[in-house]
């Protein structure tokens, strides 16, 4: 009985615990909010690089309708500090270049307070320097083992993570 409740559910449980997460990390974000008050005074803007087209639309789909949904949560009950959340959404095509490409134009045209995202890890990966390079707080969704082996910088938060690797490892004798 348990399986034919799971199986017709229309969210699964990834897109449920990420979109979790991700609604956790906009509500315990303290700094976040100081930079977002002085940079546009009446909201907080995220970034939201997703994976529209290319090899990750399929999980892009869920990770933009889970940020939505939260978002829309955050709001009705009043936003962060009394001030509105809005979120800038690019698509990353789910392309490493793309993806700083996307990261420098948040920074540069859109002046977003923060971003999160990127879902893939060779997203990550190329984007994750830039981040720190233009100073913007990047939450990461990914779940790539390089932020945890400590090659990113300070700009770079991951807020949970599954060590991946150790799953591999386990999982494939």
């Amino acid at each position: 009985m348990k399986k034919d409740i799971v199986s017709q559910s229309s969210l699964s449980r990834r897109s449920l615990l990420r979109g979790a997460a991700g609604a956790g990390l906009l509500l315990s974000a303290p700094g976040l909010i100081g930079r977002a008050h002085a940079q546009s005074g009446d909201a907080i803007r995220l970034g939201a690089p997703f994976h529209r087209t290319g090899i990750g639309a399929s999980y892009g789909r869920w990770y933009e309708r889970t940020a939505n949904a939260a978002l829309q949560l955050i709001n009705e009950q009043g936003g962060i500090n009394g001030m509105p959340v809005e979120m800038i959404v690019e698509d990353d095509g789910t392309d490493p270049k793309r993806g700083v490409e996307v990261m420098e134009k948040f920074a540069t045209e859109h002046r977003v307070d923060a971003v999160f995202g990127h879902l893939y890890s060779h997203v990550v990966a190329a984007t994750a320097p830039r981040a720190g390079e233009l100073k913007m707080p990047y939450f990461l969704c990914s779940e790539a083992h390089t932020l945890a082996s400590g090659a990113f910088s300070r700009y770079c938060f991951q807020p949970s993570i599954t060590d991946v690797k150790s799953q591999v490892v386990s999982m494939a004798p």
